[in-house]
């Protein structure tokens, strides 16, 4: 058994691939990692999903096993809290029993840095060496049993109580509440029941919809994402609510609807967010986003006099950036965003309450707010279409690649960036990335353009090029 430790982590099937014994070899890893670097504490968290708790405790005690101290929580916990606390408590980063927005069956374990955002690759590289390490030549294991390790004050069990104080402090409060939005919330029966809804009750007039835990999520995927969201949506039109958020499975990814019950894609969201802390907030810096997030963003920057730096596919390339002071606010259009001077990490509680800060003070609906954008930056539209493929994925990889490189020729391809798969940008700003997917044999393929017609044009234009290349072109 291969345990991949990337961006998120390791995830695998529970029972199948995520059992205790491999749990217990990753937090040993984690260990020896820790120990390498000095490292004296964590924060210890879990989400909603089946065992996360138990796994968490075996984590807890293989660290302590090595003389590691662990503030473990007492119960589930959102990634960003989690993200939150490591710079509060100081520790030197944080292990989260966690599969995210994955579908029930699935759970993991991530390692987040001592800034609070995801661990960058030479940390999860080491960490993943030291397993392959290990299951080549395996070694006895140390552990203490967790009610030992809290006797002996190298566990430490809490109940977190100071993020919703400091969140507090970076969205205004009280004109949300003087506002009066009706809003309607989804956790998807996961960690983020335990905070938003404390805080919307008391600003807002607020609904709740799937506000017990479920480790099955309801049978829903727990990923706030247009398709499924339809539950909010229709809540949304049925009470007559100004605005519809929603967190994912860990509570790091945002999900927003407007009162018309329409989904608004985060790269709609990103744009309207920014554009607000530069002008509302008075805000001055540059966005950083991942190769696969809208341009809309690159446009507004450049008319205050900033910079759009675009990374790799993955929020530790953005919250890196921030925590360095390159950015005031970074992105992705899988949902993820965080500001300068919060968490390094992405947090869905904090953007879904930033959204309701700027829909309150504008008081304009997001599609409005959207549109004037447009006005003044140009229509954008976007998509992302998922292709399956069969092969050795190298080689499928380097056949897109030498298919791409020929489009160089042609006179309406500005560049071809090559930092996180193939994006072919065009002259009149359109582009279109393919990029492989990291847990699964699918590429995605991403689109942009200024109408809805040549967006159309772009995804024949993906499709026919992977067509060519899965099925024998040269």
């Amino acid at each position: 058994m291969k345990i991949h430790f990337g961006t998120s982590g390791w995830r695998g099937i529970i029972a199948k691939d995520f059992t205790f014994d491999n749990v217990k070899v990753a937090s040993y890893a984690i260990a020896q990692h820790l120990l390498k670097n000095n490292g004296k504490s964590v924060i210890i968290g879990y989400d909603t999903r089946f065992l996360s708790e138990e796994f968490a405790k075996l984590s807890a005690e293989v660290l302590a096993g090595y003389g590691i101290k662990s503030y473990f929580s007492k119960t589930d916990i959102p990634t960003p809290v989690i993200a939150f606390l490591t710079t509060e408590h100081k520790t030197d980063g944080a292990v989260n029993i966690t599969a995210s927005h994955n579908d029930p069956i699935y759970n993991g374990i991530k390692f987040s840095a001592k800034n609070g955002g995801p661990a960058l690759p030479e940390e999860t590289n080491d960490i993943e060496n030291k397993i392959n390490k290990f299951l080549e030549k395996p070694v006895e294991i140390k552990q203490i049993p967790f009610e030992d390790a809290v006797r002996k004050g190298i566990v430490t069990p809490f109940i977190e109580k100071k993020y919703a104080k400091a969140l507090q402090k970076i969205i205004d409060i009280d004109s949300i509440s003087k506002a009066k939005k009706k809003v309607v919330y989804d956790p998807f029966f996961a960690t983020g029941r335990r905070y938003m809804p404390k805080i919307l009750r008391r600003i807002t007039n607020c609904t709740l919809i799937h506000g017990k835990r479920d480790a099955l999520f309801g049978g829903l995927h727990p990923e706030p994402t247009g398709k499924n969201l339809v539950p909010l949506m229709r809540k949304v039109v049925k009470s007559k609510a100004h605005l519809g958020l929603a967190t994912d499975g860990d509570a790091d990814r945002f999900g927003v609807v407007d009162s018309e019950g329409t989904f608004i894609s985060p790269n709609m969201v990103l744009p309207i967010l920014y554009y607000f802390l530069l002008t509302e907030r008075k805000m001055k810096g540059n966005v950083v986003r991942t190769v696969a997030t809208t341009h809309l963003l690159d446009r507004i920057a450049y008319s205050f006099g900033f910079e759009s730096i675009e990374t790799p596919v993955g929020f530790k390339y953005i919250g890196n950036a921030i925590t360095k002071g390159e950015a005031i606010f970074g992105g992705e259009e899988s949902g993820g965003a965080t500001i300068k001077g919060w968490i390094a990490d992405k947090d869905g509680i904090f953007v879904d309450l930033l959204v309701l800060e700027v829909v309150s003070k504008r008081n304009k609906t997001l599609k409005q707010l959207f549109e004037e954008l447009e006005a003044k930056f140009g229509k954008t539209v976007s998509t992302r279409i998922d292709f399956s493929y069969k092969g050795d994925r190298k080689k499928v990889e380097n056949k897109l690649k030498e298919k791409v490189s020929k489009l160089e020729k042609n006179d309406d391809v500005e560049k071809i960036i090559t930092i996180d798969g193939t994006k072919i940008v065009y002259t009149d700003g359109s582009w279109i990335l393919f990029r492989f997917s990291g847990t699964e044999p699918k590429i995605r393929v991403y689109c942009e353009s200024n109408s809805e017609e040549k967006l159309a044009k772009l995804a024949s234009k993906g499709e026919e090029i992977l067509n060519f290349i899965l099925h024998g072109g040269d």
